[in-house]
């Protein structure tokens, strides 16, 4: 194996050199001044098309009046650069050939209208391709707004969730999902559990990558999402109010509150949101099993309601402390707690119209979740051409104190007691500790960029399971439940990317490597797991520009999923008295290697065409007893797997109100290796589409209506049912331009079902839910404070060239 990355490795390092002497590097730079010829800071830079006015790149001038667009593709363009008080001054236009461009002086001239904001005349799109991400930018969503990060991030292309609320992409598990670019560390549970109490007003847009540099995680088998929050750097001091309340089977609301100081170096920013939801869940479960011919059938019907409470806060500081340097301090929190309750009636006997007993089950839940994290990063400019070394420190914690109370009645048909009333009860705390400390360098030489890095965590999860039940009149322990877990797992990574251009040709390639040591240690069961490996992740991309309108870019990487804590727990979890999840100490990572292939058609449509192949692929496997009915779950690396897939993003506008983004991506799966005890080798086709609408009626009114489509497919031994949604939602802007209202219905139509077959060797079930996603929602925002961008007419620096991309 080691072979082939020193081959990979040489090759890519024979085509940098060979390129080197060749490279060119394409950009576009001017300066920006005012009347008086005096240079303006802070002042908003566009590169746009000059047609459609879709804007390509965003700059920030700095102290001198100046900025300036890298890796610009060869094409038409037009430069434009507007700021508060001041009329937009636009260029010529452009015309890019493989050569740098200086812009004549843009001049801005005094509006003699006052303005309350930037205007900007360039859209920016609702999806749109940017430095090889899809990008779906909401921060002005109708029908994201009083939403959770959960529901916003399944709108973006090629997303989905599963029943259980675990992210896919491209149709696949093991999604590495970050928070602007620092990694989660959360189990799919608890991640699944954190975005639903995250209030989706603070998501600016969410960034979807099959694709990796050097310098990111290898972490995350099928590509990354990454959720960019919110960042308000107008000068002075603002800020933004949301109420919204909402209502499906039950109630729901959410409020948040962001503030923000900013005066010359320094910036004080925080916020605080509260989220209400009660949320209705309704399960029918048929398992059939057969032992010696004779057939034993369950039928469970079964209604949770899931009651949440969250708040969450942030603040920090950040301040520059030298025009070359800048420092920033953060904190953040995030308390939890959920209270389901779940009711269920199971039928049990040798057919549905020959029942023997009925078991009624109650389960009272208390979870609740504190999660704490600290972060430090400072920023330091090596020279005036892009060169910085950046320093993150981040630490985090979570505090888990789980307690279910159960409750089982078994009658027979008659009505009478089958055996007296079961009581059992569970608590289960979980302490996970996370230290990140991460180093980037990035240095231009020559004419290509360099850069090189290093990481190390160290993650720690205790879990204490306890678990008793209700005997002779007083509490004793379960024997045989009781389960405590110890994890650890330090990863020593290094990196480097190096980047040029040559010609119409942009090449990319960069080598990681990660050191992990794991230590699974169950103290319940004397059972010690330690491992150590270093893997080595080469990638690369090359792009193409064939002419402005035909672009392609070609990628490869090799990327990682490592099991979550919880599967690799030797032990038993019981979701309820029939159903449970075993753990796997023995699982090992999988590994990926993906290839994609993305075509760009006029700056505007995008199709990747992609390929992934997975060893040792961590697979959902089955167990059962056919003498006690109990049913379990767990994951094994069972085999190999095959996925290919096809996105293709194309906006569309219809006359001057009707702006249309359409993705549809198509997929095929193919697995091959053993699951419970027999061989599958076996493929499926299914499609996935979203076609999101809006409707600009006036500059105060408009409208959204989203429709998504899944067809049916199988997944390894489970074939999973067909759904489609519906959402629709109108915006009214006051005269104000401080408030607005929002209305919005999701699934209007209530379709979104989750429907699963599995007959598959001797199982043979059958599972339909439906999540409580139909609710309407009614959104209000204000603004205060001052929303004037400040221009400066001096020779300090701003923050504002941060946001240069």
């Amino acid at each position: 194996m080691n072979k082939v990355y020193i081959y990979i490795v040489l090759t890519l390092s024979t085509l940098l050199q060979s390129l080197a002497a060749f490279a060119q590097q394409a950009e576009v730079k001017g300066k920006v001044l005012a009347e008086d010829t005096k240079p303006q800071a802070s002042v908003s830079v566009y590169l746009m098309t000059p047609k459609t006015n879709a804007i390509i790149k965003t700059s920030v001038t700095d102290d001198k009046g100046q900025y300036i667009f890298t890796n610009v593709p060869n094409g038409e363009f037009v430069v434009q650069a507007s700021s508060v008080g001041f009329e937009a001054a636009r260029s010529n236009n452009l015309q890019l050939n493989n050569a740098p461009v200086l812009v004549s002086d843009l001049v801005l001239k005094v509006s003699s209208n006052t303005i309350g904001a930037v205007t900007v005349e360039g859209k920016v799109p609702l999806v749109q391709q940017r430095d090889g991400k899809l990008v779906l930018n909401v921060e002005n969503s109708t029908l994201a707004a009083g939403n959770t990060a959960l529901d916003i991030i399944q709108r973006a292309p090629g997303v989905s969730v599963d029943k259980d609320n675990n992210l896919q992409l491209m149709g696949q598990a093991g999604v590495n999902v970050t928070i602007d670019g620092r990694q989660t560390y959360m189990s799919s549970e608890q991640l699944a559990t954190y975005l639903k109490s995250m209030d989706g007003g603070q998501i600016k847009s969410v960034e979807v990558s099959t694709t990796r540099s050097a310098k990111e995680d290898a972490e995350g088998a099928v590509g990354t999402i990454n959720i960019v929050l919110k960042k308000n750097r107008l000068e002075g001091f603002n800020g933004t109010f949301l109420a919204s309340g909402g209502y499906g089977k039950y109630e729901r609301a959410n409020s948040s509150l962001s503030l923000n100081y900013k005066k010359n170096n320094t910036t004080l920013f925080g916020s605080y949101g509260f989220t209400h939801n009660k949320r209705g869940i309704d399960l029918m479960v048929d398992r059939a099993m057969v032992d010696a011919g004779k057939q034993r059938v369950f039928h469970q019907e079964a209604n949770l309601i899931e009651k949440t409470n969250s708040h969450n806060y942030k603040f920090g500081i950040e301040q520059r402390t030298s025009p070359r340097n800048t420092m920033l301090l953060q904190f953040s929190g995030d308390n939890y707690a959920e209270n389901p309750e779940n009711n269920s009636v199971t039928n049990m006997g040798s057919s549905l119209t020959s029942i023997d007993s009925i078991l009624y089950s109650e389960s009272r839940s208390k979870t609740p979740v504190n999660r704490y994290s600290a972060n430090f990063n400072n920023e330091f400019k090596v020279d005036t051409i892009g060169g910085k070394l950046v320093l993150d420190l981040d630490w985090s914690m979570f505090r888990n104190d789980a307690r279910v109370d159960y409750t089982y009645n078994t009658y027979f048909p008659d009505g009478s007691l089958v055996r007296p009333t079961e009581l059992e009860r569970s608590y289960m705390p979980v302490d996970i500790d996370i230290y990140v400390a991460k180093l980037d360098f990035l240095k231009t030489i020559g004419k290509g960029k360099l850069e090189l890095g290093a990481k190390y965590s160290n993650v720690k999860s205790d879990n204490n399971l306890g678990f008793e039940h209700f005997v002779n009149g007083q509490w004793q322990e379960f024997e045989g439940r009781p389960n405590h877990f110890i994890y650890t797992e330090q990863i020593a990574a290094a990196y480097a990317d190096y980047s040029r251009v040559y010609g119409k040709m942009s090449i990319k390639a960069g080598l990681r490597g990660e050191y992990t040591f794991s230590d699974g240690n169950s103290i319940t069961m004397n059972n010690h797991v330690k491992r150590d490996y270093l893997d080595l992740f080469p990638s690369a991309n090359i792009g193409y520009t064939v002419n402005e309108n035909n672009i392609l870019s070609f990628g490869y990487a090799r990327k990682v999923a490592r099991p979550n804590y919880r599967n690799l727990n030797p032990f038993e979890y019981y979701i309820d008295k029939f159903t449970s999840q075993r753990g796997n100490p023995y699982l090992k990572p999988q590994y990926t290697d993906g290839f994609t292939l993305n075509y760009t058609v006029r700056k505007m449509y995008n199709i990747t065409l992609g390929a992934d192949i997975t060893n040792d692929a961590m697979v959902e496997s089955m167990g059962q007893n056919t003498e006690t009915g109990q049913a379990w779950i767990t994951k094994d690396n069972l085999g190999k797997s095959w996925t290919s897939y096809l996105n293709v993003n194309v906006p569309v506008r219809i006359g001057k109100i009707w702006t249309m983004n359409n993705n549809l991506t198509g997929i095929y799966m193919h697995f091959k290796g053993p699951i419970v005890g027999s061989y599958v080798d076996d493929g499926s086709f299914f499609f996935q589409g979203r076609s999101m609408n809006n409707f600009r009626v006036s500059k105060a009114l408009s409208a959204e209506l989203s429709v998504n489509y899944n067809s049916a497919f199988l997944y390894n031994v489970y074939q999973i049912g067909a759904r489609w949604g519906t959402d629709v939602g109108i915006n009214y802007n006051f005269k104000d331009q401080r408030s607005s209202l929002k209305l919005a219905g999701t699934d209007i139509f209530k379709t979104q079902k989750n429907n699963i077959t599995t007959n598959f060797a001797e199982f043979d079930s059958k599972i339909r839910q439906y999540n409580d996603n139909r609710t309407v929602r009614l959104t209000y925002t204000y603004k205060f404070g001052n929303l004037k961008q400040q221009l400066k007419r001096n020779n300090t620096d701003s923050d504002e060239k941060n946001r240069a991309q």
